[in-house]
């Protein structure tokens, strides 16, 4: 049996709940109050976590969408699972890890005035993973808002792209270089977290029908738009489109739906001008995919005879369940968003029929 102290006990039930191995309820205490951490670690509690980070941050990945047979550009990879389309890469956790850890411990996150994390280093795709986790664990709780503002979740691109509504009150651009290490050695990462992108994004466009006050609406609209405008300027430079399949597995469901329904619960009390802007940040999800109905009129107008056919070809019948008739309802439902006329309609309840008959992921 491996002993540790009180304090590194601590730090290890952290990690193995921020990777999925233990309930948030275990460490739910620790992000409201103050704890004692050791500056560094004993040779057991080391040895512990490296074992718990190496074998946890594979099975995330496995649950979050790279265990699932799918089809990526290049063509020629054929449908298949993460580990059988790239090389293996070794996981590299850097000191950012620890330190985010220990601060997670130290710092009570409900409190205004706590201590910043801000380490002087580039995050490793690995600490990128690790600090989406943390993300994940804590969105929609009262921890959240200390995290989006944080210097280090703020520049964690895989951070932003996943919880646009964590740091919706940021607003610190964003650019296409901004991605580029997630693109680095063939974006393994940016594929492995598909299904969990999608799963994120779809949560999002429906939690908006439950916000009452414009000034969010108009927030999480412009988090969206900035972080989607640089997200796929990034992918278009790098010639992988299909890893913004994500957001049409979000929207596949949804935009059958009314308008109205992604501002059901507006204030009827807000003034005409703050609900219009309301209407439209609620649509950022849905203009997005203006961009993507764009490049898949150009991956149709590929000839037979052009290099990039079959790439092309890929695309189209990936994106083919969304297809035309979504990008149309799509840009009706934005378009009925924007409108300073828009007529509220009845809410159909959950289960009703549909118009649209593309399947869900």
């Amino acid at each position: 049996m491996t002993r540790v102290s009180p304090s590194e006990h601590r730090l290890l039930t952290l990690a193995r709940a921020i990777l999925g191995q233990g309930p948030y309820v275990a460490v739910e205490d620790l992000f409201r109050g103050s704890h004692v951490c050791p500056p560094q670690l004993g040779p057991a509690a080391l040895s512990a976590l490296r074992d718990l980070l190496s074998k946890g941050a594979v099975l995330a990945l496995a649950r979050m969408g790279g265990g699932r047979k799918r089809r990526h550009l290049p063509s020629t990879s054929g449908t298949t699972r993460l580990w059988e389309r790239h090389p293996p890469r070794p996981l590299h956790f850097s000191a950012l890890c620890f330190h985010t850890l220990r601060w997670l411990v130290e710092q009570p996150l409900t409190v205004p005035d706590h201590r910043p994390l801000d380490v002087d280093a580039p995050p490793t795709l690995a600490d990128e993973l690790l600090l989406y986790l943390c993300c994940r664990m804590l969105a929609g709780t009262s921890c959240a808002p200390a995290l989006g503002k944080e210097p280090q979740f703020r520049r964690s691109a895989l951070c932003r792209l996943g919880f646009p509504d964590v740091f919706a009150s940021v607003s610190d651009s964003l650019s296409a270089d901004d991605f580029a290490p997630l693109l680095a050695e063939g974006g393994w990462l940016l594929e492995a977290v598909q299904d969990e992108l999608a799963l994120r994004w779809r949560k999002m466009e429906e939690s908006k029908s439950r916000r009452i006050e414009p000034r969010e609406l108009v927030e999480l609209g412009a988090s969206q738009t900035r972080v989607l405008d640089a997200f796929f300027d990034a992918l278009d430079r790098a010639r992988r489109r299909d890893l913004a399949s994500f957001l049409l597995d979000a929207l596949r469901p949804l935009v059958d739906q009314p308008a109205a329904r992604w501002v059901a619960h507006l204030s009827p009390r807000a003034p005409l001008g703050a609900k219009v802007e309301a209407r439209r940040g609620a649509g950022a999800g849905l203009r997005a995919l203006a961009r993507l109905a764009r490049w898949d009129q150009e991956h149709r107008a590929v000839r037979f005879f052009d290099d990039d056919h079959d790439d092309a070809q890929l695309l189209l019948s990936e994106w083919s369940s969304f297809g035309d008739a979504g990008f149309r309802l799509a840009a009706d439902r934005e378009r009925e968003l924007g409108s300073d006329l828009m007529v509220s309609s009845e809410v159909p309840e959950d289960g009703a029929s549909s118009t649209f008959t593309g399947s869900a992921p």
